[in-house]
C-alpha cells in the first residue's frame, strides 16, 4: 500500500498561517507518494501560496486538492472534480479550463431554453385565438354551416392544446436552469456616522512579546479598508485593537470603534443554539420577515431550525452577514472571511458588500477580494510597524 498523507486545517494558539504552514512543511518532510490536501492556502499569505505551488509542481506527487483557490488549484492541478448538487463531474485540465467550458455549456442551455419557451408562448396564443374565433363565429351566427365551422375551429384548437399538453409530459420540454442563488442586500437602514469613528495614537501592543509598536492610525466613517501582511505580522491583533478586543497589553490612546459586526478566523458552534436563534440575537426583524430575509440568503427551511454545530464555515460566514446586514450596524469587521467560502459564494458576497454603505475594515491575503470589495486603503503590517498605502 502506498504512503499516504493528509492534512487538514486544525486550531491551534498561534497565527493560523503560521499553524498551518508548520502542519503542511512538516507532512512534505515524510516525502508520501500519495498526499490529500484539505484546503491547503487557507490562511495563508500569497508568498507561502506561490511556495506552496512551487513544492508541489516539483515534487511529482499524486494528490487529491480540495479548495476554493482557484489561482492555487489551476497553478497545480491538471484534472478537476467538480461536486454540485450530489453529482459529480469530472474534466481533464485545471479548474479554470473546467469552469470556463461549464459556463458556455449553461449559456447555451439557456439559449436552447428560452427558444423553447418562446415557441410555447406563440403556441399558446394561437390556441387561445383559435378559441376566441370558435367562439365569436358561434355566437354571430345561427346558420348551421357556420356553426359547423366554428365546432371544426374548436376541435382544432383542442387538438393543438392537446399535443402541448403531451409534449409538456414528454420529457422533451426543458426545465429552467437552476440558477445561482442571489444574496439580498438592504443597506437602507444602516446608522449613517461622520467623521472620525476610531482612533489609534502611539500605541504598542504586547502579548506574550511585543506585536506592534508605536502606531497611530485613524478610521473614518466610510473608508473601506484592507489590512495585510504575511502570517504572523499582526494583522488580527491591528484589527482587535481598533475593535477594543485586544486582550493583551496596551500602551497608549485608544478610541475603539463604537458599534460593529465582526466575522473572525474562530468560530463558536453551541449545539443548544439554531441558525434561527443566532439571527434572532443579532436582528430586530419580525418572525415572518426574518425567516424570509434567511432564505434569500440561501438558508432552507430545515436549516433554519438546525444546530448551528451543522453548518460548514462557509455557510456560518453567510449567517453572520445576513444577521449584520438585518442589523444594520455601521461598521463591519471582516477577518479573513474568503477562506470558508467557495468561489460563488464569495463573488456574490463580494458583490452584495460592495454595497454596503458603512466602514469597512477587512484582514486579506487575497488582493483580488478586497478590489472586488471596493478596497481604496491599506494598512499594510510589517515588522511591528503599519505603512498606509492607497489602493
Amino acid at each position: 500500500m502506498p504512503h499516504a498523507a493528509f492534512f487538514s486545517p486544525q486550531e491551534e494558539d498561534v497565527s493560523w498561517g503560521q499553524a498551518t504552514w508548520k502542519q503542511i512543511s512538516d507532512l512534505l518532510i515524510e516525502k508520501p507518494s500519495f498526499l490529500v490536501l484539505d484546503e491547503p492556502t487557507r490562511h495563508l499569505d500569497l508568498s507561502r501560496r506561490r511556495q506552496l505551488s512551487r513544492w508541489l509542481n516539483q515534487t511529482g506527487y499524486t494528490m487529491v486538492l480540495v479548495s476554493h483557490d482557484l489561482d492555487f488549484l489551476d497553478a497545480v492541478a491538471n484534472r478537476t472534480w467538480h461536486l454540485d448538487g450530489g453529482k459529480l463531474r469530472t474534466s481533464d485540465g485545471p479548474p479554470s479550463d473546467y469552469l470556463e467550458t461549464l459556463q458556455l455549456e449553461r449559456d447555451s442551455y439557456k439559449r436552447q431554453y428560452s427558444q423553447q419557451q418562446r415557441r410555447i408562448r406563440a403556441l399558446k396564443e394561437d390556441i387561445a385565438e383559435t378559441k376566441r374565433q370558435a367562439q365569436r363565429t358561434e355566437s354571430e351566427t345561427h346558420s348551421a354551416g357556420s356553426r359547423k365551422k366554428a365546432k371544426k375551429v374548436a376541435q382544432k384548437a383542442r387538438a393543438r392544446e392537446s399535443r402541448l399538453n403531451h409534449y409538456a409530459k414528454s420529457g422533451e420540454q426543458l426545465e429552467p436552469l437552476k440558477e445561482d442563488h442571489s444574496l439580498r442586500y438592504t443597506w437602507d437602514h444602516v446608522a449613517a456616522s461622520s467623521g472620525v469613528i476610531a482612533k489609534l495614537e502611539s500605541v504598542s501592543l504586547d502579548w506574550s512579546s511585543p506585536c506592534l509598536e508605536n502606531i497611530s492610525l485613524e478610521v473614518r466613517a466610510g473608508e473601506r479598508i484592507g489590512i495585510t501582511g504575511d502570517n504572523g505580522s499582526g494583522k488580527s491583533t491591528l484589527l482587535n485593537a481598533i475593535l477594543g478586543r485586544f486582550p493583551g497589553t496596551i500602551s497608549g490612546y485608544v478610541r475603539p470603534v463604537k458599534e460593529y459586526g465582526y466575522i473572525g478566523q474562530v468560530f463558536h458552534r453551541p449545539r443548544c443554539q439554531t441558525s434561527w436563534e443566532f439571527f434572532q440575537d443579532h436582528s430586530s426583524l419580525p418572525h415572518g420577515m426574518g425567516r424570509a430575509w434567511l432564505q434569500s440568503y440561501g438558508f432552507k427551511e430545515r436549516q433554519l431550525f438546525s444546530s448551528l454545530a451543522t453548518l460548514s464555515d462557509g455557510e456560518l460566514v453567510k449567517l453572520q452577514i445576513a444577521a449584520w446586514s438585518a442589523a444594520g450596524v455601521g461598521v463591519l469587521a471582516l477577518d479573513e472571511p474568503e477562506h470558508h467560502l467557495d468561489m460563488l459564494s464569495l463573488d456574490t458576497i463580494s458583490h452584495g458588500l460592495r454595497q454596503f454603505p458603512g466602514t469597512m475594515l477587512v484582514v486579506s491575503h487575497h488582493p483580488r477580494f478586497l478590489t472586488e470589495l471596493g478596497v481604496n486603503l491599506i494598512w499594510h503590517v510589517a515588522d511591528r510597524r503599519v505603512t498606509i498605502e492607497s489602493f
